[in-house]
């Protein structure tokens, strides 16, 4: 009995031990099948790096393509065909009406479409003028009379009529370039005849410091 109750202690004492004071079981691992050496390790990793890195230094690259042509594209959307010119030239040509030009084009280019005869007088028309929309050309012969003043209020008044004058005619006023020469032609075409000389002032580009300086050298 006296053994019986020896162990019976024993094994209480041994259940009522406090977690972490057991005693640990010996385990026998068994040796690994393969064993790698530390170098064998770095030299494998190296190799691996290696051919990585040459991988994407050789790898094919993707083909370029061409820059976008932006320039291109918006230089030919907004690219205007070439504004013309129609002038009358008449007199001393062969084929006198109307000449179709490029905006900026010279009386010498209208008359060479024309074909000024023979005795044209050429020396009165002033060749190196740009032509204005509207304009008429009247090529005079050699000798011929002084052209009636059809265009002027008359010889002894000297004043250029806003009607019947040229747009070539109307840049001898003072201030009249060819573009407000050319807005008075477009002006009377548009609304008829001027009735009076202050409707002048109706004209663009015409201010009333412009239309003071020309009232009293111009009549209807």
């Amino acid at each position: 009995m006296g053994s019986l109750a020896t162990a019976a202690s024993g094994r209480l004492k041994e259940l009522t031990r406090p977690t972490g004071e057991e005693d640990v079981m010996h385990v026998d691992y068994p040796p690994p099948r393969v064993r790698v050496e530390p170098r064998t390790a770095v030299a494998a990793v190296l190799a691996v790096a290696a051919l990585l890195g040459g991988w994407f230094v050789l790898r094919p690259q993707p083909a370029e393509l061409p820059p976008a042509q932006w320039g291109a594209v918006a230089e030919a959307s907004t690219s205007v065909a070439p504004a013309e010119v129609v002038v009358s030239v008449v007199g001393a040509v062969e084929q006198p009406g109307l000449v179709t030009l490029p905006d900026g084009a010279r009386v010498a280019e209208a008359l060479a479409q024309a074909h000024p005869l023979p005795d044209a007088d050429l020396v009165s028309v002033n060749q190196a003028q740009v032509l204005v929309d509207g304009q008429q050309i009247h090529v005079q012969a050699l000798g011929a009379a002084p052209l009636a003043p059809d265009a002027v209020g008359g010889p002894s008044s000297g004043l250029v009529s806003l009607n019947s004058a040229t747009a070539e005619q109307l840049t001898s006023l003072p201030g009249v370039g060819q573009a407000t020469a050319a807005a008075i032609v477009a002006h009377r075409e548009a609304n008829g005849p001027f009735a009076t000389v202050d409707q002048l002032e109706e004209v663009k580009g015409i201010g009333p410091a412009k239309f003071a300086a020309l009232k009293d050298l111009v009549t209807v």
